[in-house]
């Protein structure tokens, strides 16, 4: 596991393998990457879903 994603749901960590940490990073990049105005340069990306 290389702890570069962490996935938390109601405030609880949901630990993820290193098969899903990059499933889910290429899907992010994939999407973010399509978008304008985004640098090329990505070093961190923050995001927060309320439901």
């Amino acid at each position: 596991m290389t702890d570069n994603i962490k996935l938390k749901i109601n405030e609880k960590e949901i630990p993820l393998n290193e098969m899903m940490e990059e499933m889910l990073k290429n899907l992010l990049m994939g999407y973010i990457k399509s978008a304008k105005g985004i640098p090329k340069d990505i070093k961190t990306i923050n995001i927060d879903i309320k439901l």
